[in-house]
């Protein structure tokens, strides 16, 4: 895919002939280069680990909420009121650590987009927000085991005997 100039086509040399310098010229020259185009030559090693590690970042969000949900639900199993157990805090660290991952991802592409569209390096964008995802994931699973330990959670865990 490629941008074209905003006429449509690359920038025309005025009616008295082509010109090597002038008005244009290094506009022109940059089209003809392909310096228009989304993955210029230059860069394509910028790109592909920019979009390796933004793949990285979802593989790692969908991979959290997998977990998230089947350490809810086991640990949530035998959890009611009676035993004095609030499912709360299972579901704030899962919420941190899946919500925040999913945010940080959703700001960290609008970021590297933005920086392929002005013609910036874009990888230490996905790297810091691939970084930060990892972060939250951890901040979000300490507040869950948090959430285990009687002595600072609200919530007791006890293995179901299965019949």
């Amino acid at each position: 895919m490629t941008w074209s100039h905003p006429s449509g086509g690359p920038p025309q040399s005025s009616p008295s002939g082509p010109s090597q310098s002038g008005p244009g010229s290094t506009e022109r020259a940059a089209w003809a280069r392909g310096g228009t185009t989304l993955f210029p030559a230059g860069r394509v090693a910028d790109r592909v680990s920019t979009v390796l590690l933004l793949a990285a970042g979802a593989l790692l969000t969908l991979l959290t909420l997998v977990v998230g949900i089947i350490a809810v639900v086991s640990a949530t199993a035998g959890c009611d009121a009676a035993t004095g157990c609030s499912p709360g805090r299972f579901l704030g660290g899962a919420a941190i650590a899946v919500g925040g991952s999913f945010v940080i991802g959703v700001a960290t592409v609008v970021l590297a987009v933005g920086a392929w569209v002005r013609r910036r390096s874009s990888w230490w964008i996905a790297a810091l927000g691939f970084v930060l995802a990892i972060v939250v994931v951890t901040w979000g699973g300490v507040v869950f085991a948090q959430a285990t330990d009687p002595a600072t959670g609200s919530g007791q865990v006890t293995a179901l005997q299965l019949p």
